[in-house]
């Protein structure tokens, strides 16, 4: 059921179970969680309810940044309101650093950072990062998770952040955060070519310009967080301050 097994025209078509993966996530496909739980057990009367949790966890892993399921943050059967809301739960994060005062930051514009082409010409790298969301920066090197993109990329995020924008209680706004970043570092069909060789993007769509839109086309006519409720604001000041020490210093960028 929840992965390819031999023989089996469904869970054995990588292809079919990407488009089962997409329709189950759709916000106007959502049923309630405890129907679901109810069939479950109809199915397997003799495995624990939380059990389903984890394996509908991963089989939806796939499709999401990152290389690891976060067990930390896995929600409980009776907690979830449907699949999207058992998804999205598994992807919040520990409270966000507090952000250097003011005096600290002074004449750093920190609300959106340069693309990736940019801070690699102000000598900043790139690496993969192995936590979902987990985007790090520690001594000029940004870490983001792989996101691996595929057809059903687009829907699936704008699922997400629908439901996160129309839901209460959801600060920070860990998905359109997510897509704010990536937004603002790809701008080019370049900027995704220098993600890609990083490992930070699998370009499953077999073109860097059809990428490059896709990340543009999700940062439009989307609420985005104000800086203090921005998750990744500390990332973005030190980001910034760095190219400011650099440009001020007369750094030169690496090759």
């Amino acid at each position: 059921m929840f992965g390819p097994q031999q023989g089996d025209l469904v869970t054995g078509n990588i292809s079919v179970l990407s488009t089962i993966s997409h329709d189950m996530l759709l916000l106007e496909n959502q049923l309630p969680f405890c129907v679901l739980l109810e069939l479950y057990s109809m199915a397997m009367p003799n495995k624990r309810e939380d059990l389903f949790v984890v394996m509908a966890l991963v089989f939806f892993k796939w499709m999401f940044p990152g290389s690891r399921l976060e067990t930390n943050n896995i929600i409980s059967s009776q907690e979830c309101k449907h699949l999207l809301d058992m998804v999205y739960h598994n992807w919040l994060l520990p409270s966000p650093p507090v952000l250097p005062r003011e005096s600290e930051v002074k004449n750093i514009n920190s609300e959106f950072i340069r693309s990736a082409k940019e801070l690699k010409e102000a000598g900043i790298k790139f690496g993969k990062q192995e936590e979902s969301y987990g985007v790090r920066f520690e001594k000029g090197m940004m870490k983001i998770p792989c996101l691996t993109v595929v057809d059903t990329t687009e829907s699936l995020f704008r699922n997400l952040i629908a439901y996160e924008q129309c839901s209460q209680g959801h600060e920070p706004q860990y998905v359109t955060d997510y897509m704010t970043l990536m937004d603002c570092l790809i701008n080019t069909p370049e900027d995704v070519q220098i993600l890609r060789h990083c490992g930070i993007i699998d370009n499953g769509l077999g073109d860097d310009k059809m990428v490059c839109k896709l990340f543009n086309n999700l940062g439009t006519n989307v609420m985005i967080s104000d800086r203090d409720r921005f998750y990744y604001a500390q990332v973005f000041e030190r980001v910034e301050m760095h190219c400011a020490r650099g440009a001020m210093y007369g750094w030169q960028a690496e090759a």
